[in-house]
Formats: structure tokens, C-alpha cells, sequence
């Protein structure tokens, strides 16, 4: 069957001005969408991108002490000067002080002295026990003695009662039992006298003992007091600054006066930067480090052969500059030829921050 066209019913004017209201404002914010997407993803290029800091840098040696005296004392020798290479408990300087060593000297008299009373202690505790081990001795002899005294007492008392012994001979039987009673006594006091002798030697012996702890305690202080008089190099590294010559009085009162030598280690370098507050935030730890303005900066390393990088940062402002200490390490070359390390300590230049 053939079907008949039919033609479609116009669309009302109010439903076509609502379709027109609906699609133009569409239109226009998918064209301004449309538009902005570049300049976004360039907004973001942008804030996404590397930037550098430009600040100043000064350098010092990775360890650094001043040498000072501990204990008072003329100086007797210097044992290096500025520029001389030294390693860890090398002798520097040696200090005159009499007195220390005197203090020594009768300490260890004193130690002899308490060990000789020690030794006459323990002569004591053995002539003690000898004297208890006699007492005992007799002791037993005069119980034997007894026991046979009393049984001759008995005897003769049995045969007085007989008639068969006179009366006399009981009499001087029951002395001798008598005496020899008196005898035990007598050894049984000689026994308590021994052995308060050996507990009072015992205690001779262990007061002379402890006499010798203290006596080897102060011997040990006097000897540690005279070892000061030797100032020894802390670690290995480079006398910097020298302040002190043979002669010269020097006391460990004297703390704001300048130290006898400064040692410092300079095979590595500790590059310090001070960074504005305003930029604090923006530094991290391993950002790359470019410098300018020292010899060869580009051929500089950290000390493991690697490129340079932030190592530490205080986390802290400094209170007069308002600015941050971060610190990076730098590996320093020895050069033989003319005995001179590359970097100085108290170098400065300016250095590169890369941040991300």
C-alpha cells in the first residue's frame, strides 16, 4: 500500500524563540572556553618552569676549632706555624707548668706509701692468725690435760673410798683439775684476744686498700692535669691562624683573648649562602648549585664527584639580617705543584640556585 505524505506541523514561535534563547549562550561559552584553553595550559607551563636565585657565597672549612690552654703555664714549644699540614694527635704546643709535675712526683710517692701500709696490713693479718692458730693449739692441750685430771681425780676418789689411797693425794688431784681449768680459761681469753687482732688486721688491710684507690684516683687526675700541658692537633687539616710564641704566659681564664692556633679541615668546603627571607621558602634540599666567580667554578664538585647541590638549610632567620643559612658542600683539590689547595677559606663569589 503506498503511503501518503504528510507534511510536518511547524514549530510554534514561542518554542522557537525558547530554542534560540538556549543555544546562543551556549555558543558563546563553548567559544570562550574554547579560547582560553591555550592561554591555560600556557599559564601553567609558566608555573611550572624552573626559576634561579642569584646570591652571594663565602667559604669556609668544613671543620674549624681554636686550640686553647686548659691549664695555666709558660709555653715551651710551638710545634707548627700557619700553612703547616697537621694530623690528628700531632703535638702542637707544649706548656712549662713545675707544679704539675710536682703534684705527679708526690702522688706517686703517695701511692708507694699507701701500698707499703697495705703490705703491713696483711703481715698483721697473718701474725693474727698465727697467734689464734697458737691459742687453739693450747686450747686443745690443756682440754686434753683436763680430761686426764679428771679422771685421775675420779680414780682417786673411788680408791680413797677404798682406804686403798690416803686422803692427800685426792686433795692435790681436784687442784690440778682446778688449775688446769684456770689454764683453759686462760686460753679461751688468749683465743678471743686472736681474733679480735685478725678482724681488727682484716680492717687495717681494707682501710690501706681503699688508701690506694685514692691514692691511684688523685695519681690519675695529676697525670690527666700534667697531659694538658700537651695541646694535640683534634683531626687532621691546616694551621690557619697562629697567636702564640715560646715564653708566653697563657692561662684557661683568658677566653676572650685570641686562641694559640686554629686548625682548620679544608679537603672539604662548606659553601654558605644567606638567603632574603622573602625567597627562604622557595629553596629545597638538593637543588642544583651553579657558581661564578671562582677559578675553574665550573670543574667544581660536592664531595662524592657529583654535581653541586643545597646540603643543609637552617630552618631558621637570623635575627639582625632576616636571612637563612643554607650551607653546600664542596670537594676541595690539593695541588701538589705548588702546595696550595684550589679553594680558600673565606673565598666568596656568587652562586645560582636553581628551584623547582
Amino acid at each position: 500500500m503506498r503511503q501518503t505524505y504528510r507534511p510536518r506541523p511547524e514549530m510554534p514561535i514561542w518554542k522557537s524563540i525558547e530554542m534560540s534563547s538556549i543555544i546562543r549562550p551556549s555558543c558563546v561559552t563553548l567559544f570562550v572556553l574554547l579560547w582560553l584553553c591555550p592561554l591555560a595550559t600556557v599559564l601553567c607551563a609558566q608555573d611550572t618552569k624552573p626559576e634561579s636565585i642569584q646570591l652571594p657565597i663565602t667559604l669556609e672549612g668544613d671543620l674549624r676549632t681554636e686550640l686553647r690552654a686548659r691549664v695555666e703555664g709558660y709555653v715551651a714549644t710551638v710545634h707548627g706555624d700557619i700553612g703547616d699540614s697537621v694530623t690528628r694527635d700531632q703535638l702542637l704546643v707544649t706548656l712549662d707548668a713545675p707544679e704539675l709535675e710536682v703534684s705527679v712526683l708526690r702522688r706517686q710517692q703517695m701511692l708507694r706509701q699507701a701500698e707499703a701500709n697495705l703490705s703491713v696490713s696483711e703481715a698483721h693479718i697473718e701474725t693474727a692468725k698465727a697467734q689464734l692458730s697458737q691459742a687453739q693449739s693450747a686450747r686443745h692441750e690443756q682440754q686434753a690435760l683436763l680430761n686426764l685430771k679428771v679422771s685421775i681425780r675420779d680414780r682417786y676418789a673411788t680408791l680413797v673410798d677404798g682406804g686403798a689411797v690416803q686422803r692427800e693425794m685426792l686433795d692435790e688431784a681436784v687442784f690440778s683439775v682446778s688449775a688446769v681449768t684456770a689454764g683453759m680459761a686462760k686460753t679461751e681469753a688468749d683465743i678471743a684476744a686472736a681474733q679480735a687482732n685478725v678482724g681488727s688486721a682484716v680492717n687495717e688491710a681494707a682501710y690501706a686498700q681503699s688508701g690506694i684507690e685514692v691514692a691511684k684516683a688523685e695519681l690519675s687526675y695529676a697525670v690527666s692535669q700534667d697531659q694538658l700541658r700537651q695541646i694535640k692537633a683534634p683531626f687532621d687539616g691546616i694551621i690557619t691562624e697562629r697567636s702564640v710564641d715560646p715564653g708566653q704566659l697563657v692561662s684557661p681564664g683568658n677566653v676572650n683573648g685570641k686562641p694559640l692556633l686554629i686548625i682548620e679541615h679544608v679537603d672539604v668546603m662548606r659553601g654558605v649562602l644567606t638567603v632574603p627571607a622573602g625567597e627562604a621558602a622557595m629553596v629545597h634540599l638538593g637543588d642544583p648549585v651553579t657558581l661564578f666567580g671562582f677559578p675553574a667554578a665550573d670543574k667544581i664538585t660536592a664531595p662524592d664527584g657529583g654535581p653541586l647541590k643545597i646540603s643543609r638549610i637552617s630552618q631558621t632567620l637570623d635575627m639582625k639580617t632576616r636571612t637563612m643559612r643554607v650551607e653546600i658542600d664542596l670537594k676541595n683539590v690539593f695541588n701538589a705543584e705548588n702546595g696550595r689547595y684550589q679553594l680558600l677559606s673565606g673565598q666568596y663569589g656568587s652562586a645560582r640556585v636553581t628551584t623547582r
